[in-house]
């Protein structure tokens, strides 16, 4: 596996995205890095991203807001 080395300008990114709360994925997809680089590099720089168990019970809340709302 080949190692490439983060440059500022990608770090840089990587914290713009994590304060615009993008997925982990989204992120990698983005970043064009696997999922585990880019939440190592999160952990690292003090930011990492939620757990999968935290993440789909925010969408679970958000789903069922927006279906309160919508059947009022």
């Amino acid at each position: 596996m080949a190692n490439y080395r983060w440059d500022e300008s990608q770090i840089e990114h990587l914290k713009e995205l994590i304060t615009r709360k993008v997925s982990l994925a989204r992120a990698a997809v983005i970043l064009k890095r696997p999922q585990s680089s880019v939440q190592i590099q999160a952990r690292r720089l003090g930011t990492p991203f939620p757990g999968i168990r935290a993440t789909k019970a925010l969408l679970k809340a958000r789903m069922e807001a927006a279906e309160g709302k919508a059947s009022r």
